[in-house]
């Protein structure tokens, strides 16, 4: 073999190993787009039981093809209605495309068993959800430690490679009436993505 051919050999090989390490790095895999407006997928009666007088504002937030990230926060506005009922809401969706580590699946997955542990770390037991997504979780209790008439709820949401996360604080309410809101706002999200 010649001096020639050798650093031929050896830059042709360079080469293959740099595309190689490249095309693994980048994961390839895009995420699908998140909707322009998750506030819209909110049907408005369960808008208006949960946060009455709702101010809304949406965004999207696409980052690197990979977390395409839509979110929607709404409440109330003018402080209470009439019958003392106020609201907030915040509900996010992020779509997850493959990456280096892992599919979007595999990366959904591991967000929402990761938010999964995070939730069960104050002592509390997240329950299941049934029938919505592929899995699901609830967790819920007073909106502060003081006693006040208030409750909070938070529901999270796996579904192929979509996280679905609502919170959502009440007053006055339930844990469980908080709870049942959460959920009712997720399901009407999810029909209609």
């Amino acid at each position: 073999m010649t001096r020639g051919t050798t650093a031929v050999g050896i830059a042709v090989g360079g080469m293959g190993a740099w595309i190689m390490a490249a095309a693994f790095l980048s994961g390839g895999g895009a995420a699908d787009p998140a909707p322009r407006d998750l506030c819209a997928l909110i049907a408005p009666r369960e808008m208006d039981t949960a946060v009455p007088l709702a101010r809304v504002e949406h965004r999207a937030d696409p980052r690197h093809d990979v977390l395409n990230r839509a979110e929607c926060t709404a409440t109330s506005g003018d402080g209470r209605q009439a019958d003392g009922r106020r609201g907030d809401l915040a509900v996010v969706l992020e779509r997850h495309g493959t990456t280096r580590f892992g599919s979007g699946w595999d990366e959904a997955r591991e967000a929402f068993d990761w938010s999964r542990e995070y939730a069960g770390g104050d002592g509390s037991a997240p329950r299941a959800v049934p029938d919505l997504g592929e899995a699901a979780f609830a967790e819920s209790g007073p909106a502060d430690s003081g006693g006040a008439a208030g409750a909070r709820a938070e529901v999270t949401v796996l579904l192929g490679r979509d996280v679905l996360s609502v919170s959502y604080t009440a007053e006055p309410s339930t844990p469980d009436l908080a709870r049942e809101a959460a959920e009712a706002v997720a399901a009407t999200v999810l029909a209609d993505l």
